[in-house]
């Protein structure tokens, strides 16, 4: 029932956000998302300012430094440490001829089509994976040689190149030292180029 002259109660409107407050609102979270950003961005800039811990400087033993580290006072609170540069001379180690040799060996064990042969010469955690990394990677047949070997007592990185499902290839081959003295191959990659 309407009665003349007083609006229908049905048709009210639900009450809304004024916009001053729906502002109001936006400008406290984007200064309090301004804030923690800066705060994770930055993370020293809420302490005070003063005397502070400073850091040692990191050392290599194959590596030689040019100078030592200095410090300059620039007021009685802060102190600034200017770092060496660290200049590494490198000494390589010759890699162990017997690992090299494991990596000829499974290379020729490839060209020569002798798959069981080249998984006998991978690392025992490896060897169930080598069968169809062997397929994937560098089928029976491929002709990759060494181009060149880096590594240490404890394993050998061998790069290598030649020709893998009739296509330029390139990659490498790394074998790790055994416990029993000797090298296992552990893993290889070899991809095509051309």
């Amino acid at each position: 029932m309407t009665y003349p002259g007083l609006p229908d109660q049905q048709n009210t409107r639900p009450a809304t956000i004024k916009p001053g407050v729906a502002v109001g609102i936006l400008i406290a979270v984007i200064a309090l998302a301004a804030f923690c950003i800066t705060g994770f961005a930055a993370p020293g800039f809420l302490l005070r300012k003063g005397p502070g811990l400073s850091l040692p400087v990191p050392t290599s033993s194959p590596a030689t430094t040019t100078s030592s580290p200095t410090s300059t006072t620039e007021s009685p609170t802060s102190t600034r440490v200017s770092r060496p540069r660290i200049t590494p001379t490198r000494n390589p180690a010759t890699p162990p001829s017997q690992g090299v040799q494991v990596i000829t060996d499974f290379l020729t064990k490839i060209a020569g089509s002798d798959k069981p042969g080249a998984i006998a010469l991978a690392c025992e955690a490896q060897k169930r994976f080598m069968d169809d990394k062997i397929d994937s990677l560098i089928p029976l047949g491929s002709r990759v040689q060494v181009t060149s070997v880096n590594g240490t007592s404890r394993f050998v990185l061998a790069d290598v190149a030649g020709v893998a499902k009739g296509r330029s290839a390139k990659g490498i081959v790394i074998s790790d030292l055994k416990a029993d003295g000797g090298f296992c191959i552990t893993t290889f990659s070899i991809r095509t180029t051309g």
